[in-house]
Formats: C-alpha cells, sequence, structure tokens
C-alpha cells in the first residue's frame, strides 16, 4: 500500500465519528421507575430522541428521566476521547450525586490530559465526601422509613466504592447504627411476640373461665334441683326415686366440683374472681355432704342396705 493510501485511511480513521460506541443500546431508568432501552440518537433542551427499533423512535423529555437516565443520555453523545467532555460529564455527575459515574469520568479526564493530578485528587476526594456524607443521610433515611434492606444495602455499596474514602469512619458508624437498630427491632419484635402470646395465652384462659364458672354454677343449680327431689321423695318413703334424683343431683355436684377445682388452680390469687370460686366450692361442699348424708340416714332407716 502507497504512503498516499496510509494517509487517506488514517485521515478517515481519525476523521470518522465512533459510531460504534454511539450506536451502542443503553439503558434509561425513568423518574416513574420503569426504563427505556435503545439508542441515543440526539437530545436538544427539552427532549432526548432514542431509537427503540428501525422505524421505531421515542422522544422522551428531560424532566422524565431519573438522574441515572440523564447521566447515561449525556454519556452516550458525550465523545468517548475528549478529556474536556469527560471533564463536563463528571462534574454533571456529581451535580447529579452519582459520585461512582463520577469518580470514573474524572479518572478517563485525568488520563486524556484533561486535569492535572493535583485537581484529580481534589475533585475525586471532594467527590468521595460528598458520597459517604450523603449515602449516609439517605441510608438513614430508608431505615427511618422502615426500609432495612434498601439502607444495609446502601450501606454495603458506600463500604465498597468509597471504604477509602477521608471521611469513611461514616460508613463504619452507619454500618454499626444500622446493625444497633436492627438488633433493637429485633429483641422488640421478640418482646411482642411474646406479649402477644401472653395476651393469647391469657384470653384463651379466660374464655376457659368463663366457660367452667358458667357450667359449674349450671351444674350447682341443677344439683340442688334434683337434691330436692330426693328430698321430697325421701319424705314420702319413696326409695327408687329418692335414689334417682340423689345421683342426678351427686352426679351434677360431682361435675361442678370438677370445674370449681380447675378454676382454682387457673385463676390467679390475687384476682377478683378466686374468693367468688373459693366461696361456691365451699357452699358446694355443703350442699353435697348433706345431700349424701340425709340420703344414707334415709336408706339405713328404711332399711334397704345393711
Amino acid at each position: 500500500m502507497s504512503r498516499t493510501a496510509l494517509a487517506l485511511l488514517a485521515f478517515l480513521v481519525l476523521a470518522t465519528p465512533a459510531l460504534a460506541a454511539d450506536e451502542r443500546p443503553v439503558t434509561l431508568p425513568l423518574a416513574s421507575g420503569k426504563t427505556v432501552t435503545g439508542v441515543v440518537e440526539s437530545a436538544d433542551a427539552k427532549e432526548v430522541v432514542v431509537r427503540l427499533g428501525p422505524d421505531q423512535v421515542r422522544r422522551i423529555p428531560w424532566s422524565q428521566l431519573a438522574p441515572l437516565g440523564v447521566y447515561r443520555v449525556k454519556d452516550a453523545l458525550a465523545p468517548v476521547a475528549d478529556g474536556q467532555a469527560r471533564l463536563e460529564l463528571a462534574l454533571l455527575a456529581v451535580d447529579l450525586g452519582l459520585y461512582v459515574q463520577a469518580r470514573t469520568e474524572f479518572e478517563k479526564a485525568l488520563a486524556l490530559g484533561a486535569l492535572r493530578q493535583k485537581a484529580f485528587l481534589k475533585f475525586v476526594l471532594q467527590a468521595e465526601r460528598d458520597a459517604v456524607e450523603s449515602g449516609v443521610r439517605q441510608a438513614l433515611k430508608a431505615a427511618d422509613s422502615g426500609d432495612w434492606d434498601r439502607a444495609l444495602e446502601m450501606a454495603r455499596d458506600l463500604k465498597m466504592h468509597f471504604g477509602g474514602a477521608p471521611n469513611a469512619a461514616s460508613i463504619d458508624k452507619l454500618i454499626a447504627e444500622l446493625i444497633k437498630r436492627v438488633r433493637d427491632l429485633k429483641k422488640a419484635a421478640e418482646r411482642e411476640s411474646k406479649e402477644l402470646e401472653r395476651v393469647k395465652v391469657d384470653a384463651e384462659r379466660n374464655k376457659e373461665i368463663l366457660r367452667r364458672r358458667t357450667k359449674a354454677v349450671g351444674q350447682i343449680e341443677q344439683g340442688r334441683k334434683e337434691a330436692e327431689r330426693a328430698a321430697a321423695a325421701r319424705e314420702t318413703g319413696n326409695v327408687t326415686r329418692s335414689r334417682k334424683y340423689a345421683e342426678a343431683a351427686d352426679k351434677a355436684f360431682m361435675g361442678a366440683r370438677r370445674d370449681l377445682g380447675r378454676l382454682r388452680r387457673i385463676v390467679p390469687r390475687e384476682a377478683s374472681g378466686y374468693r367468688e370460686i373459693i366461696s361456691l366450692l365451699n357452699q358446694l361442699d355443703r350442699d353435697h355432704f348433706a345431700l349424701l348424708h340425709d340420703t344414707a340416714w334415709f336408706f339405713w332407716e328404711q332399711t334397704v342396705y345393711s
């Protein structure tokens, strides 16, 4: 190949825009949380033109783009090998709060000669400080709103990307604070769980107390009625009826005794209902003893049983 041909080829390579980079599809996050993927063709003061397919173009107002979407549009349109363009993109990323991207662009600007080492270090250190301060605030805000997964994820990202920042101690403090909060929440949740369990147990116990008390009182009343019928049968000397009613009364009294005995064990002694249970038991003892005593003497006097 002649020198003229080589010179012409070199001119064409240098003069031709970097179409390969421009033609790569990019994913643009929107403020709504959705994304748009396509090739950024152009942008003006109002909107961005994105080619989604061979015959499909979408115009997106700048206001509908998330900060990362704005950065990616500018990145797609900026010359790859232009140091000043990369520096401007780095400063834009700082303004957008995209500190990881900003540091990357500062490094490109340094490599392309748009920044001196001293200025580069100044920019990067300030960006790292801002990244840590902003990240800590956002993580704590997420934690305050109850989004613990997001808060911990942000803390991990800060530690990974900015663990060497001048104020990196704030990241360690953040992580310690989040861990403490999580532990405190866990302890509070355990306390609440125990309290709920206690309330549940108390509710079940109260239901049992009410059920057994109602049943015991009903059995005592039934036993007294059967005992009165047994007494009436004894007055007429009817052995069969007196035995039948006495056995029915004894069965009701025994049932009441079982329920009251259970209540005496589960009702706290300091509770107001405990004295009532003891009073019912004492009265039941008297009624039950009177029934059995009078029935036994009746059978003896009638010489029914030896």
